[in-house]
């Protein structure tokens, strides 16, 4: 068989799976194939152009039906039973999931999480640091425990040291961290007054930067003889730093916060560098967090924090909060409920399955290569699995990019619908550019003009009977754009019925902006050129203000942005004529 017949023969198989199953994504396709994403991916472009699929972000749906509910659609395993859940990665998070867990993240992205869910109310649990519009948040008392590690520390320096310690502090200008801080210094100080602080460095919670700043530190105060890390990673730079410098271990010390997972275990048991360290058990925290989610899920009142247990642990009393298995450091759970207070009830073992419970919860998380974090994943799945639900982990940054997208090509899909035959329109280069070219592919009777390569590559073989013009000019490839005299040119001479305009910033008093001087020339020249200005900005572009004004805001006659934007700025933006167009999530 040729390489042609395999490939005819995979995208039949393909166009099969998914009309049984309405969706699949590129990963799911290119596991049941046995073929890269890369191969994947071509083909579904194939299929989108032949009509057999509908290519979406992330995968392909079928033309044949659409699923009753968002993201609704099922396979089958092997064993002949349904999975947990459904899954549609083309679809935001609020259709996907039932609730969310969130850890660490920025207040504007809970926002959008929030704003998003207006349509299904997406409950939503923050992990760490308390969050705006969360039902609650599972924490750790940061302050008290950082305070009472602060008061070893200090009973150490009168036994050790007559009172004299010399404290490295590696912080995090976080809430959290910086409340650990805090704690530990006023705890210290409390038995130890004399105690000095000789330098308090942020370390942006990086292995990398906690070895050098520790090395530096080191270096310079040769006096310094108690570190104080504010989690795992800090300490294990930390550890490094003093063993590469060849530092006494008797000379110093090296407290933690967090024994996070498995290799600081092995660290506190070993006794070395470690000689105290906070324990906060993920194992508790997950189960917590799972916890919560299912009462929120069940619309049951949470505090606004549900505080966890921690333990102030040495290589002595570690044996007492965890043992050494075969499958490694277990936690003694028997230990645990019986001498610690956990804010929610709990049954590791056989937790009760018995009550309505979510099929799908999310847990979104930064820092995915700290312990903390694979901990939570792994023990938030294990608590999870026990109870039927599914759970599904999401990188913060990716989820971030992913939702936008999915936000973006909603935007371009809406303004698809701008376009009637006849018309003459032009494409500005941006981020939304390329899928606006996709939905206008087949489109009859139309001219479009841009400056933009990949509306360009998008429409080259359009099977559409459009007219496609380049405006030509000197390509910039930063923005994959056509610029300067040439094209500047060739812009004097048209006359465009609709412009679908980029922009890098959007604000009430700087108007349109943008970064770059040279695409800022040719913005102009289209403005000047078009009977109709549609703008096309996600949320993140408005009260955003570029460096270079690009045109007053007032020049635009439509806008057509996500439901992500705040009211109040639709508001203002209609009470100076403006057309504010919401494309459906």
């Amino acid at each position: 068989m040729n390489v042609s017949d395999k490939t005819n023969d995979r995208c039949e198989q393909i166009v099969a799976w998914v009309d049984e199953y309405s969706y699949l994504s590129v990963n799911q396709i290119s596991v049941l194939c046995h073929s890269s994403d890369i191969t994947i991916r071509r083909d579904l472009v194939k299929l989108a152009h032949q009509k057999r699929i509908r290519r979406t972000h992330g995968g392909a749906a079928s033309l044949l039906r659409t699923p009753e509910i968002p993201g609704a659609f099922t396979i089958t395993g092997e064993d002949g039973h349904e999975p947990v859940a459904p899954v549609r990665s083309d679809q935001p998070l609020f259709y996907r999931l039932d609730a969310l867990i969130t850890a660490d993240l920025l207040p504007k992205f809970t926002g959008l999480m929030h704003k998003s869910g207006s349509k299904k109310h997406l409950p939503v649990i923050a992990e760490s640091l308390p969050l705006a519009d969360t039902e609650t948040c599972v924490t750790v008392d940061n302050y008290q425990a950082g305070f009472d590690l602060g008061c070893w520390a200090g009973d150490y320096a009168l036994t050790h040291w007559a009172g004299q310690a010399h404290v490295l502090d590696l912080t995090y200008h976080r809430p959290n961290t910086a409340a650990r801080s805090q704690g530990f210094l006023e705890g210290l100080h409390s038995l130890a007054p004399a105690a000095e602080l000789v330098f308090s460095i942020n370390t942006q919670s990086r292995y990398d930067m906690a070895y050098q700043l520790t090395r530096d530190a080191l270096s310079v105060h040769s006096n310094i003889n108690l570190i104080f890390a504010m989690n795992d990673t800090s300490a294990r730079g930390a550890c490094d730093a003093c063993t590469d410098l060849g530092i006494s271990r008797d000379q110093l010390i090296i407290l933690t916060f967090g024994v996070e997972g498995p290799a600081m275990i092995d660290l506190v048991a070993k006794g070395e560098w470690i000689r105290a360290a906070v324990c906060m058990f993920p194992e508790i925290v997950s189960a917590i967090c799972i916890e919560a989610a299912i009462a929120a899920y069940n619309h049951q009142a949470l505090p606004a924090q549900l505080v966890t247990p921690y333990c102030i642990t040495t290589p002595e009393t570690l044996s007492h909060l965890y043992e050494r298995t075969s499958a490694g450091w277990c936690l003694r759970w028997q230990t645990i409920l019986d001498e610690l207070c956990l804010p929610l009830p709990l049954n590791p073992d056989a937790p009760d399955t018995h009550r309505p419970l979510p099929r799908r919860l999310g847990f979104i998380y930064t820092f995915v290569e700290h312990d903390w974090y694979k901990s939570l994943a792994h023990h938030m799945t294990d608590y999870a699995g026990k109870l039927g639900i599914h759970l599904e982990l999401l990188d913060f940054e990716q989820t971030q990019k992913d939702e936008l997208n999915l936000r973006r090509n909603e935007i371009a899909r809406r303004a698809a619908s701008e376009v009637k035959p006849g018309d003459t329109i032009f494409i500005d280069t941006g981020s939304i550019s390329r899928e606006l070219a996709e939905q206008l592919r087949d489109r009859q009777q139309i001219t479009v003009i841009t400056n933009a390569m990949p509306v360009l590559e998008a429409l080259k073989d359009s099977p559409g009977n459009l007219t496609l013009i380049s405006t030509g000019g000197a390509f910039r490839r930063a923005s994959q754009s056509f610029v300067g005299p040439p094209a500047e040119a060739m812009l004097k001479e048209f006359r465009i019925d609709k412009l679908f305009l980029m922009a890098s910033g959007v604000s009430k008093n700087f108007g349109i902006s943008h970064t770059n001087i040279s695409e800022v020339t040719i913005k102009q020249l289209m403005l000047r050129a078009a009977r109709e200005v549609i703008l096309l900005a996600d949320y993140t572009c408005f009260q955003q203000e570029a460096l270079i004004q690009v045109a007053p805001i007032t020049m635009v006659h439509k806008i057509i942005t996500d439901d992500a934007l705040p009211a109040s700025i639709r508001l203002e933006l209609g009470a100076l004529g403006i057309s504010v167009i919401l494309a459906a999530m």
